[in-house]
Order: structure tokens, then sequence, then C-alpha cells
């Protein structure tokens, strides 16, 4: 089995394509010359935390710096690079190894960008990445704080796919089905929105991307912009698989939109701005002095949140 150096040699020291800035992850540091409007996010991947345990550690790896890249897309930036840090079970074997070099590749070719470094280490616990993704050619002016009042709320994409999709892993259901299994594929191999943060990012006025469910991201857009919101259910856009399982009564709208894992982008764009939004997104509401959100059902009934957990909390 290749110790932690022949890892870095033989299996991660390729991911680098050869790049300058990486020094063949033979220094302590990488070495950037020439980057412009520079953004830096980091985000971290626990095995049995945010992925359910026993999760093929290709599939891990993969996924830890693709939901890592979704940050970047808030600031409309090009992904450059990625520095991982890795801690692994002590039982990891050769195999393991392999698997995690896989899945990195698969997530850094996909996006054209490189290994710039990292860390390597072992402990009694399960898997963890931690991802530090560098981009540049991002709008400062961007981020959560600029919505203002009578700015359109848009959704990039359907909400709640990702959370069925760990649903089923999480209860284990036999998938017999092509959207179920675009369900889980939602869950485990991100999308993040690069593209479209590029596009929007000369006429959003506030952004922020779905990692723990849609009311959360909303009401952390808010808080930061000292404004409300008004959203509508009839307006938010679900996938025809999500829609079969609320016509079920399996879940509600409420599960689907503080499930989170959608990596969609949640923007405002000023109404004079609404014919710059994007084919693929939708308005689902629209940005209010008063500061609080406001959530309408199907009905256009006032829906009491007050009480309600809106996402995903660590802690």
């Amino acid at each position: 089995m290749e110790n932690e150096f022949d890892f870095i040699k033989n299996k991660l020291k390729p991911l680098t394509f050869k790049k300058n800035e990486a020094r063949g992850l033979s220094d302590d540091c990488a070495y950037f010359d020439n980057l412009n409007d520079l953004v830096v996010s980091v985000d971290t991947s626990i095995e049995g935390i945010h992925i359910p345990l026993g999760t093929d550690l290709a599939i891990q790896s993969r996924r830890a710096v693709l939901r890592a890249l979704s940050d970047l897309a808030t600031f409309g930036s090009s992904p450059i690079c990625v520095f991982v840090a890795m801690t692994l079970p002590n039982s990891s074997q050769q195999i393991d190894f392999d698997k995690i070099t896989q899945g990195l590749r698969k997530a850094l070719i996909e996006y054209d960008i490189f290994l710039a470094g990292g860390d390597i280490t072992k402990h009694e616990g399960l898997a963890i990445f931690s991802i530090t993704v560098f981009g540049d050619g991002a709008n400062k002016e961007l981020g959560r704080n600029k919505a203002k009042a009578e700015d359109l709320i848009v959704v990039s994409g359907p909400i709640g796919d990702s959370f069925l999709g760990l649903e089923l892993l999480k209860n284990k259901i036999s998938i017999n089905s092509l959207e179920d299994k675009n369900l889980i594929n939602k869950f485990l191999i991100p999308d993040p929105k690069i593209q479209l943060g590029k596009k929007i990012k000369s006429y959003a006025t506030s952004i922020i991307d779905i990692s723990d469910g849609l009311l959360s991201e909303l009401h952390h857009l808010s808080e930061n912009s000292e404004v409300g919101a008004n959203i509508y259910i009839k307006d938010i856009p679900f996938s025809p698989a999500a829609s079969s399982y609320l016509e079920a009564d399996l879940y509600s709208y409420i599960d689907l939109i503080t499930g989170g894992d959608d990596y969609e982008l949640l923007y405002t764009v000023d109404p004079k701005n609404i014919d710059l939004i994007d084919d693929d997104s939708f308005i689902i509401g629209k940005i209010v002095s008063d500061k609080k959100i406001n959530l309408y059902s199907i009905d256009n009934n006032i829906i009491d949140i007050n009480n309600s957990s809106l996402g995903y909390k660590h802690f």
C-alpha cells in the first residue's frame, strides 16, 4: 500500500495538470502571481453528517469539491483551483486512495481546474474532506446584503430533488424508476451554477447559493440586507418527480423548501432588469421593507413559519 508521500506523488500530483502554481505539490505553498478579483471559500464534508455512512469514497471526494465550488457562483467568479485537506480512517487501504483520486479527477476535469495543494492525515473516525476553492473575475459588489424593497426574488431551478434523493438513500428504499435514480444523483453529484453566476453578476442585487434550504438562505439574505420577503409556493419550481411525492402526501412543500443541498442560486433582481432573468430561472416572490418572511400557500394563505426550522443547522 502507498504511504502518504507515495499517494501525493503517484496519485495527487497528476491532478495538478502540471500547473506551475501548484509547484508539483512539492512545496509548502502554492504560488499565484496573476489573479484578479480573487475569491476564496472553504467547505467541509464529513461522512455520516453531510453524506450517508458507507458512501463510495469516489463519490465523497467528487461531491466535496462540487459543493465547495457552488460558493464561487455567488460572486460570479471562474474557478481556478482547489486545495484538499483530507482526514481519512486509519483503516484506509490502497483502493480507498484510488477511489478518492478518481472522484477528485472527475470534478477537476469537469470544471477545468487543478489541485493546488492540501493536507492528508488519518484518525479513528470517518472520512472528512475540507475543500478550499479559489476563483477569479469576481464581482465584489455581490453578496447577501444589497437586496432592496421591490426587488424580484429569483431561484435558478427546481427545489427539493436533492432532499428527496437523500431521503431515498437514508431509508434504503428500493429504487426502480429513472426518476428516483435522478433524485439520488441530484444529491450525490451537485451541479454548481458557475456559468449562471457569471451571467447574472452584472445585474443581480444580491445572491446566495441554496445549501441549507431555500427558506434558510432567504432568511440569511433578508437578514443581511435588513429587509423582508414575500414568497409564493405556487411559483417555486418543483420537478415532476418531486411533484409526484407531493401529490402522494409523502412529503410536504415545507419539507422540500427546507431540506437543502439544492445548490441552486437564490438571487434578487431590480424589476427594471426583469428581461435579463435567465430563461431557466423562476421568479418566486419579491423583497419587502417589513423585516420578516411571509410564505404564501398554494391557495395564497400565509403559512406561519415563525416557530419552524427554516433549514439545516450544524448546531
